[in-house]
């Protein structure tokens, strides 16, 4: 494609462009080098390493000095999308894609959409590509000329669909603005992002994007007043609307379920019929609800019932999302990205579902909250984990350039029992603590890091991850459950405290 060609005019030079980058450091020879201002950098002032690197065009927002062709558009942040999408010859159009977004459980029902058709891709927090060889991703939902390339890409290997998580941020910058989806599932909104958004109106406005545009079909739980408010609104647009919960006029709902060792069991009840499943490794009511949304969407592509409520036996959490450290060892080690009071207190309430009612089984968790975030949240993390565990270690999660005690400060403002509560900023020695202070019949869920591979402190990103602090730490034990642990952080008489369900994970 010539530059001409790209823009859409005349004046400019025919050029050849076999790429498109906006980050200089990934030049290519023949991109052509895309400059905008952002937040933390400006582009026009990597324009020279651009051309170093083998650019043989520059877009830019502004006039800048370049030994190369230059077309300066001045709305370019807006047209990157646009402009990615003619390049690579609009992919999403020939691809059925689904948008998943929601405070918690956007990669869990992304990931499970994608696992369960036999030609999906999926494309999220946790990676990009087929679901059993993900590739590293920078952010949930990447820039606008990266997410069509993507698409190209998955396109190109064979892929016939693409699950996607879609984050507010996104929304609310038009990273996705170009992308034509089909299906748009909305799973929950709690307080998160308010940092970026200001306040929880704007931030369900940011979600809201999603469901404003040509859609064969929305889905969004109606359980959350956010999601209710989602289906009113495409239902007056004449989208095909779906709605899942508990709620007694929810079009798919569950009955008969199991809280079982392996997973959950039960009965969907939906527009389709009636179908009952089998998920193992799936753990609690948030679980289940993300599993309605999984199964609402699929059939509102049109998987048959049946088909869609059988591929749940073989479907495999993603990374860090209630992810088992060692399901051969003792105590069993939980690894989950909850990373907000309400899909904390949802991911604890998920595991007291599935200890067995005894005074000798107890539920410890180890968290944390990000720096530089909403300070606001912290204190209601710590509600969060006291009413749901039995013990509490509070740790370091990524401090980024915030005083990791400062952020623990704020979060043992939330404790109506700080005394009770280990207090360790060194997250390895906090995962190890909790092991081995734990029974080897306890819980130990470790929270809102997932299936991060690095702990971000003073800016810097070194290599951390709660798996295999997990798979190393304490005195594990093989085989079947026995007896050990010491008292740490709970009373002696190891009674279950409140947990009550809430949220996605």
């Amino acid at each position: 494609m010539t530059l001409r060609e790209l823009v859409g005019r005349a004046d400019l030079p025919d050029v050849s462009v076999s790429g498109l980058s906006g980050d200089s450091r990934q030049v290519q020879p023949g991109d052509a080098f895309v400059a905008c201002a952002g937040q933390a950098f400006d582009g026009h002032a990597f324009v020279p390493e651009a051309v170093r690197r083998g650019a043989t065009a520059v877009l830019s927002e502004r006039a800048v000095k370049a030994t190369v062709p230059v077309a300066v558009l001045p709305d370019l942040a807006h047209r990157r999308g646009e402009l990615a999408a003619r390049f690579h010859g609009s992919p999403s159009e020939r691809l059925t894609v689904v948008g998943v977004t929601g405070t918690n459980g956007k990669t869990t029902v992304a990931h499970s959409l994608a696992a369960a058709m036999p030609r999906a891709a999926f494309a999220g927090t946790v990676g990009w590509g087929f679901p059993k060889a993900l590739r590293p991703a920078a952010l949930t939902t990447e820039d606008p000329i990266t997410v069509q390339a993507r698409l190209r890409t998955l396109l190109d290997a064979g892929a016939d669909s693409v699950a996607m998580e879609v984050s507010s941020h996104a929304l609310e910058q038009g990273r996705v603005q170009e992308v034509a989806f089909d299906v748009a599932v909305f799973t929950n909104l709690s307080r998160d992002h308010l940092d970026y958004h200001g306040s929880m109106e704007r931030y369900a406005d940011a979600k809201k994007k999603l469901f404003q545009r040509d859609l064969r079909a929305a889905v969004a739980n109606i359980d959350d007043a956010t999601g209710r408010s989602i289906l009113a609104e495409t239902n007056a647009a004449g989208i095909d609307s779906f709605g899942f919960g508990a709620a007694a006029d929810a079009d798919v709902s569950w009955s008969n379920v199991r809280y079982e060792a392996q997973g959950l069991t039960g009965t969907w009840h939906t527009p389709w019929g009636k179908a009952s499943f089998k998920a193992p490794g799936f753990f609690g009511e948030f679980s289940l609800r993300n599993l309605a949304a999984t199964l609402t969407a699929e059939c509102a592509l049109g998987v048959s019932l049946d088909d869609a409520a059988a591929s749940m036996l073989h479907l495999p959490p993603p990374p860090g999302r209630m992810q088992a450290a060692d399901e051969a060892a003792t105590p069993l080690v939980l690894i989950d990205y909850a990373h907000t009071p309400d899909a904390l207190k949802a991911a604890l309430a998920a595991v007291r579902q599935h200890l067995p009612g005894t005074s000798r089984r107890r539920l410890v968790t180890v968290f944390g909250c990000g720096g530089d975030r909403d300070r606001g949240k912290r204190a209601a993390m710590a509600q969060a984990a006291e009413a749901g565990a039995d013990a509490v270690f509070l740790t370091s999660d990524n401090p980024r350039g915030e005083d990791p005690e400062r952020i623990l400060d704020d979060a043992m403002q939330g404790f109506r029992e700080p005394d009770r509560v280990r207090r360790m900023a060194d997250r390895a020695g906090a995962i190890e603590s909790a092991i081995g202070a734990a029974r080897a019949t306890d819980i130990v869920l470790i929270a809102g890091k997932g299936h991060e591979t690095y702990q971000e402190i003073d800016g810097v990103r070194r290599p951390f991850s709660d798996l295999d602090q997990a798979r190393g730490g304490g005195n594990r034990a093989r085989g079947p459950p026995g007896g050990g642990g010491v008292g740490v952080g709970w009373g002696t008489d190891g009674g279950e405290k409140g947990g009550g369900s809430g949220g996605l994970g």
